[in-house]
């Protein structure tokens, strides 16, 4: 028995759903669902807004509806049983109720309420090989009923949704039987084509990304005291430009010359994202590299008003397997809107999941009179913190790497050192460009 328990609107008859038709599909089950909120045909609308047909299903013969008047009545709950135990021997073996929190209002007494569920979970779900999904309405604090049914239940799966947000709806596992359940959240969305996780892949999907990632080598003197001699998939780096710096200086340069060339060469997928309405302005190379790496250079502006979710950030976010190294800048826009504690969340979440998949992932925030720090997730989650500050006396910026794993102590030099390094990346790239189309122009 699994329940799925959460207040109105968090996405519980969704995943309800979601899962009986999966189980359809791939395990050619028959559906019995139980719906004392919504009608039949209400209930058909939520499956197609989630990309389930249940039309079809119900049409297929692989799905019965059937409809529970909520009334306060306990002869009801008889009905209910006695159709329930008619369709588990007519060969339905997945059985759902949505939801159960009127039906155990009807019993009223704790000793019925456990009388039925027993009936449930022994006799139907025990003896016939069934799964039974119950799901239940929290509607308020230390619900008795909340309890029972948590107490009885192999799985218990609690949904939340918070519209304030930057990831508005999760669900945490709280209870399941004989099984390693995670002690994090796990934070999704709701499209038309069903619930996606956000920040849990399998461990199977990751192994097949993560097969064809690529390390940076770093040859170049004096950028291999930043980053070290390599950059390994999965690594996680963070630039900090401290007020009243405003930008990366050469050091921008040097990295669009180094993951662009890295990208002519071997292949490697560059995602870039920006938080904001407008992107800043682009160096001459990053148009040329955005036009010459076409499929292999994904661009995206994410508006920091919007929900933030992955499907407002584009396929770099959403879909792991289009980008090998992932450049975001613009987090300080998000804090702007959603504050520090929301994107510390956020950086939270993805510092457990880029690592896994083997991304190669850079995030810059600036720094200002109104936010002069960055969240504490960058500072110490990062596997390499740059910090980029104004070097008035000489009119350049430091660039001082205080933490990484190739360094004892933070290390500083002026980003005038990689002067001689962009130039001659700069004519690698000419040449790369110039082999790539065939010795023309």
């Amino acid at each position: 028995m699994i329940l799925l328990e959460g207040r109105p609107g968090t996405g519980k008859t969704s995943l309800a759903i979601m899962t009986a038709c999966r189980n359809i599909r791939e395990a050619g089950s028959r559906v019995l669902y139980v719906t004392s909120n919504e009608c039949s045909n209400k209930l058909k609308e939520v499956a197609r807004s989630v990309g389930c047909d249940l039309r079809a299903r119900v049409a297929e013969g692989r799905v019965k509806i059937i409809e529970c008047p909520t009334l306060s009545d306990e002869y009801l709950i008889e009905v209910i049983t006695e159709e329930i135990m008619k369709h588990v021997l007519e060969g339905y073996d997945f059985v759902v109720i949505d939801s159960v929190t009127p039906l155990m209002k009807i019993l009223g007494t704790y000793a019925k309420k456990r009388a039925w569920l027993h009936t449930v979970v022994y006799k139907i779900a025990s003896a016939h090989n069934v799964t039974v999904l119950l799901v239940c309405d929290t509607l308020v604090k230390h619900d008795p009923d909340v309890a029972l049914l948590e107490y009885l239940a192999d799985a218990v799966i609690k949904l939340e949704f918070d519209p304030g947000s930057i990831f508005p709806r999760s669900l945490r596992v709280l209870k399941f039987r004989t099984r390693q359940i995670p002690s994090f959240p796990i934070y999704f969305y709701i499209a038309t084509d069903g619930l996606h996780a956000i920040n849990v892949v399998s461990e199977e999907f990751a192994e097949k990304v993560r097969k064809r990632r690529k390390e940076i080598p770093i040859d170049e003197e004096p950028a291999a005291r930043l980053f070290g001699r390599r950059i390994k998939p999965g690594t996680q780096i963070s630039i900090v430009v401290k007020h009243p710096a405003a930008s990366l200086g050469l050091l921008h340069k040097y990295l669009v010359l180094k993951i662009g060339l890295e990208s002519l060469r071997r292949g490697i997928k560059v995602g870039l994202v920006y938080f904001g309405k407008e992107k800043g302005h682009l160096l001459p190379e990053e148009e040329i590299i955005g036009k010459v790496l076409k499929d292999r250079f994904i661009e995206v502006i994410a508006d920091a008003r919007e929900e933030q979710t992955p499907r407002y950030w584009g396929s770099p976010v959403s879909d792991p397997r289009l980008a090998d190294v992932l450049v975001v800048s613009g987090y300080e826009r998000l804090v702007e809107f959603h504050g520090l504690d929301e994107v510390n969340k956020m950086l939270a979440t993805y510092h457990a999941i880029d690592p896994k998949l083997g991304l190669i992932t850079f995030r810059i925030f600036r720094t200002s009179p109104s936010i002069p720090n960055p969240p504490s997730a960058m500072i110490t989650l990062s596997d390499v913190v740059v910090e980029v500050t104004l070097n008035e006396e000489r009119e350049c910026f430091n660039l001082r790497v205080i933490k990484g794993g190739h360094v004892l102590r933070p290390v500083t030099i002026l980003d005038t050192e990689l002067k001689y390094v962009v130039e001659g990346l700069g004519k690698e790239f000419k040449k790369a460009l110039h082999a790539l189309r065939g010795g023309r122009g």
